[in-house]
């Protein structure tokens, strides 16, 4: 297998958006800064999604000891190379985080008793609090996750497999409790009165098909361009796409359930979250969501084991997938909708420092974990 090199065409497109991102960002606080932070929050949580994503999958295929994904494993792995930049950027959201989060507002609870009830948990300090849990694990345990894959690469140690699987079973709970905390951290509490016990299935749901959706498109964009021999083939593509077609299901279902839940209930302080998302004209971005993301194209076995079908469908659905966070914040600035050309230069932005961060990691090490104990499994793959 070749040694990934980054192309000085593919690092200047990663530079270019970067550029655009910050040229939209800055055009966006001219214009309107409380726009421009929304704007940003978006595109912060959905690259946050992938960073995280990608190391929440390589823990299931050391939990699970899954064979299959030994060769492609180093490209979840990768998207790790995201965290220091997610803490950095993290940053900005604390200090403008009261042009988006009523409750950080100076003298919000004062103003309003109802919302003062809830000031044990909503408050700036604890909020960080929080965060900054969310961010050790994710670098303490689920990082130590990828640095054994690395360290296996030089010593072939089959103990720092055993390792990970004990790690992966400690990261599961905590990632399950702290990824639904940030979620409503920055998410939910952009309305302080609404609550949803299913929302944090729900943005998980939203972060595996997403981060489906990215290692589908740098796999099958490598095995294009090379990088990938036998070790990875049509099976292993197949089983990337049965994941990421199975996620569109499981999506489908748990976005179903939260909206007929509060459908059904009828109560007034959760049905405001869908009633500021579907009237004034939010329901045609509604209805784009639900259309454009359950489309069952990959259904037949054939069309899985496609490489250009598999990619443009990858492509599509992290699209998708942007749109529908976008439609999550946006409603809480504007009751009216707005077309996301802002928001798209800014997401532009991250997704070239996103580019940046993972083409590096892959540069610095082999796109494979040879010496896994597992890799025989991934390279006898048949179906």
């Amino acid at each position: 297998m070749k040694q990934f090199k980054v192309s000085p065409g593919l690092q200047k497109l990663f530079i270019i958006g970067i550029a655009v991102g910050v040229i939209s960002l800055v055009a966006s606080f001219i214009m309107d800064p409380v726009r421009a932070w929304h704007g940003y929050l978006i595109s912060y949580y959905f690259f946050m999604m992938i960073g995280l994503g990608g190391i929440f999958f390589a823990a299931t295929q050391h939990l699970t000891n899954a064979g299959w994904s030994a060769t492609v494993r180093r490209i979840p792995e990768s998207f790790s190379a995201w965290l220091p930049w997610a803490v950095l950027l993290f940053i900005p959201i604390v200090f403008g985080g009261e042009h988006m989060y009523q409750w950080m507002k100076p003298g919000a609870f004062v103003a309003d008793p109802k919302l003062a009830q809830k000031a044990g948990y909503l408050n700036v300090p604890f909020f960080i609090i929080r965060a900054a849990a969310f961010f050790a694990v994710w670098y303490f345990v689920g990082g130590k996750i990828v640095r054994n894959s690395l360290e296996q690469d030089k010593t072939g140690g089959v103990a720092l497999t055993q390792k990970n699987i004990k790690l992966s079973a400690i990261f599961m709970p905590l990632f399950a409790i702290l990824f639904s905390a940030v979620s409503f951290d920055l998410l939910m509490t952009l309305d302080p009165y609404w609550f949803s016990t299913m929302f944090g299935v729900n943005c998980f749901a939203n972060l595996f098909l997403t981060t489906m959706a990215t290692i589908v498109i740098v796999v099958v964009s490598l095995k294009k361009a090379g990088y990938f021999g036998d070790e990875v083939n049509e099976n292993h593509v197949q089983n990337l796409g049965l994941l990421m077609f199975a996620f569109v299901v499981f999506y489908a279902y748990i976005t179903f359930c939260q909206y007929m839940l509060i459908w059904y209930g009828n109560l007034p302080e959760e049905t405001s979250y869908y009633l500021r998302r579907w009237e004034h004209g939010w329901s045609c971005y509604a209805l784009f969501i639900i259309f454009m993301k359950f489309i069952l194209i990959l259904l037949p076995r054939e069309a899985k084991r496609k490489y250009n079908r598999v990619l443009f469908m990858a492509y599509w659905l992290f699209i998708v997938n942007w749109i529908d966070i976008f439609w999550m914040v946006m409603p809480n600035y504007s009751q009216t909708p707005v077309l996301p050309f802002l928001e798209m230069g800014i997401a532009l932005g991250f997704a070239g420092a996103f580019g940046l961060a993972v083409t590096g990691f892959l540069s610095r090490h082999p796109l494979e974990p040879a010496k896994d104990p597992r890799t025989f499994e991934a390279l006898s793959l048949h179906q």
